[in-house]
């Protein structure tokens, strides 16, 4: 992302790292769809821009040197990257996904694509077909890894039927992080809506929950419990206390560490240097991954401690 000054104005322009396949542009459109809702539901965001030329909604690409790049635009927001998760902060999050989870943006839940974890044999064959370039330190760390992965997955598949009937799927962010808030003189602002889709909100109220109480000493339920009892409160939902709220955290880390090993093994085109970063990233979230399944008990007792009082 870059910052482009005018005599209109200033922009954050972003130049989206897309596919050519027919899914990407599907999946883009949806984001897009739910962004331009939450905008004209006044969800505390910087204002996207269309552009004159469009190639999808909010989307130009552009011909540089031969080569064809997908732009995007919105106003620029001058603020900093969050140091801390205050209470006000907190508090805020809780609301703001509430906001989120009812915004009206009128598409089918049936209609979604669903992707599912791949199974751990197929992380076997990867290895076990990796590329002569791959560094044998990385697949050995990354072996390390697959009982982990299997546990994982084995979570998902039998938590199936209470996630299916105790769940509420929404159309929403996805992201909600630290690291797409803002601080700005006029308060926060959520950023990157690229990702924006399908999911279930009990997921992504505890993923978010957990990134904002993170900090360098771990997880706090402080912390967690501000953004759980803002949301329930603002939201009316009550956020269950079964393992099954947490399955969203579990699968957006294998699902995650999955695309980082393609790029980490040549099977995506990126560039050397991008396939370098994805050896570190992908060991990163397998490490988190780690991390989720032996707190996750920890995690699921929080919930009843969140309940309305």
């Amino acid at each position: 992302m870059w910052r482009l000054r005018t005599t209109d104005g200033e922009w954050a322009v972003k130049v989206l790292n897309r596919s050519r396949e027919a899914w990407w542009m599907s999946d883009y459109r949806i984001a897009a769809q739910i962004e331009q809702t939450a905008w004209a539901r006044a969800v505390a965001m910087p204002r996207p821009i269309h552009p004159v030329h469009p190639a999808a909604p909010l989307l130009a690409d552009i011909s540089v040197d031969g080569a064809v790049h997908s732009v995007r635009l919105h106003e620029w927001c001058a603020g900093q990257m969050l140091a801390d998760a205050e209470p006000d902060v907190l508090r805020w999050v809780g609301g703001t996904l509430a906001a989120l989870h009812a915004l009206p943006v009128g598409l089918d839940v049936a209609d979604a694509v669903v992707y599912e974890p791949h199974e751990p044999r197929e992380w076997r064959q990867w290895l076990a077909d990796a590329p002569d370039d791959v560094p044998a330190g990385f697949l050995a760390a990354v072996r390390a890894h697959l009982p982990d992965i299997a546990r994982a997955k084995e979570i998902v598949d039998e938590d199936r039927a209470e996630i299916r009937d105790r769940l509420t799927p929404v159309y929403t962010h996805r992201d909600v992080k630290p690291d797409n808030v803002l601080l700005t003189t006029a308060g926060p602002v959520l950023v990157d809506w690229d990702g924006a889709g399908l999911d279930f909100a009990e997921w992504e109220v505890v993923r978010a929950a957990l990134a904002f109480s993170r900090d360098g000493d771990g997880w706090h339920r402080r912390r967690f419990d501000h953004v759980l009892r803002t949301y329930q409160a603002v939201s009316g939902r009550q956020v269950p206390a079964v393992r099954a709220c947490f399955v969203g955290v579990l699968r957006q880390q294998l699902m995650a560490a999955a695309f980082l090993l393609f790029r980490a093994l040549g099977h995506r085109p990126v560039t050397p240097a991008e396939r370098t970063e994805a050896y570190g990233h992908a060991r990163e979230l397998l490490a988190d991954l780690r991390a989720s399944l032996r707190h996750l008990p920890e995690w699921t007792g929080w919930l009843p401690a969140t309940a309305w009082h």
